[in-house]
C-alpha cells in the first residue's frame, strides 16, 4: 500500500472519530432521518417533508365526529451547500520530509503526527462549520423561551434559572428522557461557579475539577438536562429597533397563515430594522401546552427567521419561523395578536438553546468515490445510520507541479424543528 493511501486513510479514520467523540452539537442532535435521504451519485440529497404530529381534541360521550388528520410539514432540503471541504497541497518535499521520513513504513510516531498536523486541524475546521450551522438553524427557528419578557433577560448564573427551563419544557409536555442544554462558555462557567458550594458532592467534584458542571466529557446532568457548552454559542446582535429600545410599536397585521407579523410604529427607514435571530415580544398573547392546548403561563415571543426592512411609512414585517395557530391540532398560542398588541423588541443578548432529540438534527450522508483519484472513507456506524460521522479524503496528483491535493469533505444537513426547542437567552 502507498504511503499516500496510507496518509489518506489515517486522516478520514481520525477525523471521523473526532467527531464521534468531542463535537456536541453534532452528537446531542437526532441522526435517525440519514436513510430517508437518497444520494444518487454527485446529485446532493434532495428534500423530504417532516411532518410534526398535532395533539387532536378529546370528545366525551357516546356521539363524536370524527375529524381529518391535519397535517404540518416541515422541508428538510440538503443542497450542494451542505458539501465541506479542506484541502490541502503538499509538495514532494513536504511529502518526504514532513509526513513520512523516507520510505521507511509508517510508525506509531508518524501515525501521530499525520493526525496532529492534519486530521485534528481537518475536524476543527469542518466542526467549526457544522456546529455554526447547527447553531444558525438553532437561533432561526426558535421561539420558545421561558424568557418571555425583557424584564426577565438576566445573566443566567444560577440553580434557579436552570430549572425554570425545565419547568417550561415540561410544561409544553416535550419529551423529559432526552433533554440536552447547550450553553455558551460564560453562562456555563457561571452556574458552574453558582453550584460550587452546594451540598453536593458529585457536582462540586466535577466543578473543582472540570470548572465546570459537566464531567471529563464536558457533559453532567442538571435539572433534567444533559448540559453541554460550545465555544461557538456567540452572542446575538440586536438589530437597529432592539438597539434603540423602541418604545411604542404594536401589532398591525398578522397574515392569514400566521408566518408574518406587520409591526407599525417603528422607525421611518427603507434599511433593515430587525436581524434574523431578534426577539420580540407580545406580551398579551399567551402559548398552551401541545397536549390539550390548554393556556400556560407564558407569554408570546416571535423571532426573527430572516432579516426584516422598513417600508418607509414606519412599518416592518416579520417572518417568524413556525406559524402562529389559534385552534387546531397544532395550535401553540390561546389567541393570535390583535391589531394594537404592544411589542418590544430585544435588545442584543447571549445564546443558550433546550431541545429534545426531535428538535436539532444533522444528516451526515456518504458520497461515492470519485474516479481517478485515490478514495480513503470513513464511515463506522454511519454505514447504517446511527452517529456515526463519514469522512472522504481523496487524493490525487498535480505532476507539473510535483504536488499532490488531499481534499477531506463531507456532506452534512442540519435542521431544527420549532416545537422542540427552547430558546434561552441571557443578558450580556
Amino acid at each position: 500500500m502507498s504511503n499516500e493511501q496510507i496518509f489518506s486513510n489515517l486522516v478520514a479514520k481520525s477525523t471521523t472519530e473526532f467527531f464521534e467523540i468531542t463535537s456536541a452539537i453534532y452528537n446531542t442532535a437526532n441522526h435517525d432521518y440519514v436513510e430517508s435521504f437518497q444520494q444518487k451519485m454527485y446529485a446532493t440529497g434532495g428534500t423530504i417533508n417532516i411532518k410534526i404530529p398535532g395533539s387532536p381534541e378529546v370528545e366525551r360521550g357516546l356521539t363524536v365526529t370524527a375529524t381529518a388528520i391535519q397535517d404540518l410539514v416541515v422541508p428538510y432540503t440538503i443542497t450542494e451547500q451542505d458539501i465541506i471541504s479542506v484541502t490541502r497541497n503538499l509538495n514532494s518535499d513536504e511529502d518526504l520530509f514532513n509526513i513520512i521520513p523516507s520510505d521507511k513504513a509508517i510508525t506509531k510516531t508518524d501515525e501521530q503526527a499525520i493526525v496532529d498536523n492534519y486530521g485534528f486541524p481537518a475536524y476543527q475546521a469542518l466542526a467549526e462549520t457544522i456546529e455554526t450551522d447547527c447553531i444558525d438553524r438553532l437561533l432561526v427557528n426558535s421561539y420558545l423561551t421561558p424568557i418571555d419578557g425583557i424584564e426577565k433577560l438576566q445573566p443566567l448564573n444560577n440553580w434557579n434559572a436552570m430549572a425554570s427551563i425545565d419547568t417550561m419544557a415540561t410544561t409544553l409536555n416535550l419529551k423529559r428522557t432526552d433533554r440536552a442544554m447547550m450553553m455558551n462558555m460564560f453562562d456555563a462557567q457561571n452556574v458552574a461557579a453558582s453550584l460550587q458550594n452546594m451540598f453536593n458532592e458529585s457536582i462540586n467534584k466535577k466543578i473543582t475539577d472540570q470548572a465546570y458542571v459537566g464531567g471529563s466529557a464536558a457533559k453532567g446532568m442538571l435539572a433534567g438536562m444533559d448540559l453541554f457548552r460550545s465555544e461557538f454559542l456567540l452572542q446575538h446582535t440586536a438589530g437597529p429597533l432592539g438597539l434603540a429600545n423602541l418604545q411604542g410599536a404594536t401589532v398591525s397585521n398578522v397574515s392569514a397563515d400566521g408566518t408574518q407579523i406587520t409591526i407599525t410604529g417603528v422607525t421611518h427607514s427603507t434599511a433593515i430594522l430587525v436581524n434574523k435571530g431578534d426577539m420580540i415580544s407580545i406580551p398579551s398573547v399567551f402559548l398552551v401546552n401541545q397536549v390539550g392546548h390548554r393556556t400556560i403561563p407564558y407569554r408570546l415571543v416571535i423571532k426573527a427567521s430572516a432579516d426584516a426592512v422598513g417600508d418607509g411609512a414606519g412599518n416592518v414585517v416579520v417572518t417568524v419561523p413556525y406559524p402562529l395557530m389559534a385552534s387546531g391540532e397544532h395550535q401553540n398560542v390561546a389567541s393570535l395578536p390583535a391589531n394594537s398588541a404592544p411589542v418590544a423588541f430585544y435588545p442584543s443578548y447571549n445564546q443558550n438553546y433546550m431541545y429534545t432529540k426531535s428538535g436539532l438534527s444533522v444528516v451526515p450522508l456518504r458520497m461515492p468515490p470519485i474516479y481517478g483519484a485515490t478514495n480513503s472513507e470513513s464511515t463506522n456506524k454511519s454505514a447504517k445510520g446511527g452517529k456515526g460521522f463519514p469522512v472522504h479524503v481523496v487524493m490525487q496528483g498535480a505532476a507539473l507541479s510535483l504536488s499532490n491535493n488531499y481534499r477531506t469533505y463531507a456532506m452534512v444537513g442540519k435542521q431544527a424543528f420549532s416545537p422542540y426547542l427552547l430558546s434561552v437567552p441571557s443578558s450580556i
